[in-house]
């Protein structure tokens, strides 16, 4: 019976077989391809793996070379600031030393204990009651206060030579005082200059070696008074004034000015005014001596009966 349903429905089993024939090879066709393309992926991305590491290795490679043409160039650049800077030291020791060598011909000495710096006016003020100068550098550049302050300066000689038929006065540079550092900003610093009525100084007239005080007056007086000098010395106009070091902000023997012709004895001292060396008004550039205060504290045990011993 079987076989006579499958004689009859001949042409329909053929082609259910037919069709389930070629869905089974689909499937299986379709596996296969899956596979294939499965390993054809990671084939490509081993590839693609690959070719990026190299891409990624020779990028490096170009960043590294650029980078050592870079580091080359900065290097180079480096080495010529470097001779650039030798040099400039080189110049600055030689134009240090033919300063010093023109000083000392022309008697010109800055302390040599203490290192200085060259500073530029930029204004005096104009408070008639407070004559301070007012100096382009500060505590950035190393200026504090009490820090004594110098100057050099050309003055007109009396002497006078002849040159091609015409007499010719000469030119001479002085040094002196002119006042200490009493207020510093970072860019700029205050000077009481030793003419202000509230300047103290500790001088003594170099060639006795005798001490005393140099006093500053009001704004109407241009030349500070010399007072507490002994009757001792023997004062005549034109004996120079120095500074005696004893007051620890000015180096001992630094010039100031000569003794003017008023010269007063009284009945403990005498006292004289004093002409600078130093024309405030005519000023430009100063030097500041960096030399910190000497404010080392004196203790003394008391003295007693066994101290003090009869000769």
């Amino acid at each position: 019976m079987f076989l006579d349903i499958i004689r009859r429905y001949k042409s329909e089993f053929s082609l259910i077989l037919t069709v389930a024939f070629c869905l089974i090879s689909m499937f299986s066709q379709a596996k296969v391809l899956s596979d294939a393309a499965k390993s054809g992926t990671r084939v490509l991305d081993f590839f693609t793996g690959t070719l990026t590491a190299i891409g990624s290795d020779i990028t490096s490679l170009v960043d590294s070379y650029r980078s050592y043409d870079a580091l080359k160039l900065e290097r180079d650049a480096l080495r010529y600031e470097i001779k650039e800077m030798k040099n400039l030291r080189l110049k600055i020791a030689q134009l240090d030393a033919e300063n010093s060598e023109l000083r000392n011909q022309l008697g010109l000495t800055l302390p040599e204990d203490y290192p200085y710096l060259q500073a530029e006016i930029i204004s005096q003020d104009p408070d008639n009651w407070f004559r301070t100068i007012i100096i382009n550098k500060g505590s950035e550049d190393g200026v504090e206060p009490h820090m004594p302050v110098i100057a050099i300066q050309a003055e007109k000689s009396t002497e006078t030579e002849e040159k091609n038929g015409s007499q010719i006065s000469n030119v001479k540079l002085v040094q002196g005082v002119i006042g200490k550092i009493v207020q510093v900003n970072k860019k700029s610093a205050r000077i009481l200059p030793i003419v202000d009525q509230y300047s103290r100084l500790g001088v003594k007239v170099k060639k006795t070696a005798y001490w005393a005080l140099l006093i500053g007056r009001n704004p109407y007086k241009e030349k500070p008074l010399l007072e507490y000098l002994s009757l001792s010395c023997l004062l005549r106009p034109g004996d120079e004034i120095v500074t005696s070091g004893g007051d620890g902000i000015f180096p001992k023997g630094l010039p100031i000015g000569l003794v003017d012709n008023f010269i007063e004895r009284g009945a403990n001292y005498q006292k004289a005014e004093i002409r600078p060396l130093i024309d405030m008004q005519r000023l430009d550039y100063v030097f500041v001596i960096q030399k910190k205060p000497e404010t080392e504290k004196l203790e003394f045990e008391p003295l007693g009966a066994d101290t003090i011993k009869s000769p």
